[in-house]
């Protein structure tokens, strides 16, 4: 079931991010919604755990880096919970290393897997030990907070402020142009008139030329594929889901009519959504 709507609501919303403030979801949520004071989880399964709750509106998640590539976990838990995209932004990101009082000269360096993993070159250079940790923003409070001696953060300049953090060098990411696309994730479809971009996930038959099927009949629709990606089948050896993004609108009806069709031929079909990109 969806509802069309002229634009996406956002007025009183209530809305939760993964993170602490300062983390890139913090930032991602204010492009959304301007002066927001979203609420704040450990992780993406308690963010889905309170909009199933009704405890909040919509969800502000990372999908996909410039750098790093799909953040798979979010996409798992969208089938999981049966939720829907309803919005999408891209946000700048731009890593510093920032050190608290008692760091002293950095052997290591704590931040999301993500964020290490975008700035692996400079770590490499440097000789830093990566340490994962939950969320960008969260290792900047945890260096604030008296991580051991030695252990700087990567985190944003946000961050690095929020916490009172000493910014000891910017830009240390491998790619000038980094840059995480994130998504609002909602209960209910909600499709805006000015909808731009679609978001598909299927599985295929074992069947010769199924994928190229597909694909040319999107293009046949003059519909813009813009991302696919596949993801392994839990417990189905070399079976896969595909995820398909491209442009379009479900308020056109031939638009509308490839879905509809799509919808009762394939197996493990989900209509992710109908949404605008900022």
């Amino acid at each position: 079931e969806a509802t069309a709507a002229r634009t996406l609501p956002l007025e009183g919303a209530r809305v939760v991010c993964q993170g602490v403030p300062g983390a890139f979801s913090h930032k991602a949520a204010l492009e959304f919604f301007g002066d927001i004071s979203p609420a704040f989880v450990p992780t993406w399964k308690e963010a889905f755990e309170e909009v199933a709750a009704g405890k909040a509106d919509y969800a502000v998640l990372p999908v996909e880096n410039s750098a790093a590539g799909s953040v798979t976990g979010v996409y798992d838990l969208i089938l999981r919970y049966r939720f829907y995209i309803v919005g999408a932004v891209d946000v700048k990101v731009e890593h510093c290393l920032a050190a608290g009082k008692a760091t002293g000269a950095p052997t290591a360096a704590v931040s999301h897997p993500q964020a290490l993993s975008q700035c692996s070159e400079y770590l490499e250079a440097h000789g830093l030990r990566p340490i994962q940790w939950s969320n960008t923003a969260a290792a900047a409070r945890y260096v604030a907070q008296g991580a051991p001696a030695g252990v700087a953060a990567i985190c944003s300049q946000e961050a690095a402020r929020e916490y009172g953090l000493t910014i000891l060098e910017e830009g240390i990411q491998n790619e000038a142009e980094n840059t995480t696309r994130f998504i609002l994730i909602s209960r209910e479809a909600i499709l805006p008139q000015d909808a731009g971009k679609i978001s598909l996930c299927f599985a295929l038959p074992h069947v010769t030329g199924s994928l190229s099927g597909v694909l040319q009949r999107f293009a046949m629709a003059g519909l813009n594929l813009t991302k696919i990606e596949s993801r392994p089948l839990p417990g189905r050896n070399f079976e896969y889901d595909f995820y398909l993004d491209f442009t379009g609108n479900l308020h056109q009806p031939a638009t509308l009519e490839l879905i509809c069709a799509l919808q009762e031929e394939l197996p493990r079909f989900s209509f992710l959504g109908n949404y605008s990109e900022r």
